[in-house]
């Protein structure tokens, strides 16, 4: 199977197998079972050799699993093999937060370009990169063959943006304004709804609170 044809589920997990890998490899950890790395992930084993199954298994059956040969296979894979250079457009207080999150160079995502159209921000450095002026957009992202944009711009201007991005190369926009962006095929997207995720999470909240009611009252 082509690697563009796995599940979107595989897909997911597969930055958790090699997150975790790379703390077993920090630690000096050589080799690893299906049983022992979907434990640690609280997945089971057969999820995980079905996952890897999709990329030809990365060991014969019963024989546990090579940690330093894993962790280049799995980035080869998710692409970051090869560090991809990243945009960032919007630096207000969510932006500024993601140009100074040092995990993402870590990880393979190095910021490239910091975009906002704010006179006041523009010319300010965050990790070594200074905000530009929109206006610069275009040439950046062909200088420092950009390909995924991080989008913290406000909703009203979001999809403009988006348009913009797509024109000028951008292959993939990770969306953290609070609206669903459309992009062509061969475009992807996530849009990253902070809202609704910590409502999700006030609905469960909610549900545990009533329970420990429900248990108090009965007794």
């Amino acid at each position: 199977m082509k690697s563009c044809e796995v599940p979107d589920a595989t897909i997911h997990r597969l930055p958790l197998y090699l997150e975790k890998l790379k703390l077993l490899q920090g630690i000096g950890v050589e080799d690893v079972s299906s049983r022992q790395l979907a434990e640690s992930l609280d997945i089971k084993a057969s999820q995980l050799r079905h996952d890897f199954h999709y990329f030809g298994g990365f060991s014969r059956p019963g024989r546990p699993y090579r940690v330093n040969k894993l962790v280049p296979a799995l980035e080869q894979i998710i692409g970051i093999a090869i560090p991809v250079p990243t945009a960032i457009i919007g630096a207000g207080h969510l932006g500024q937060a993601l140009a100074n999150y040092q995990n993402l160079e870590i990880q393979g995502f190095p910021v490239r370009g910091v975009f906002d159209t704010n006179p006041k921000l523009i010319g300010l450095e965050m990790r070594g990169q200074p905000v530009r002026d929109m206006d610069e957009l275009e040439k950046v992202i062909k200088d420092e063959k950009i390909k995924i944009a991080i989008l913290t711009v406000p909703a009203a201007q979001a999809q403009a943006v988006a348009d913009r991005l797509v024109k000028a190369g951008i292959l993939g926009i990770f969306n953290f304004a609070p609206t669903d962006l459309k992009v062509p095929a061969g475009v992807a997207l996530r849009n990253e709804r902070l809202a609704v995720g910590i409502m999700s999470l006030s609905f469960k909240v909610k549900c545990i609170l009533e329970s420990q009611e429900g248990n108090i009252a009965e007794v």
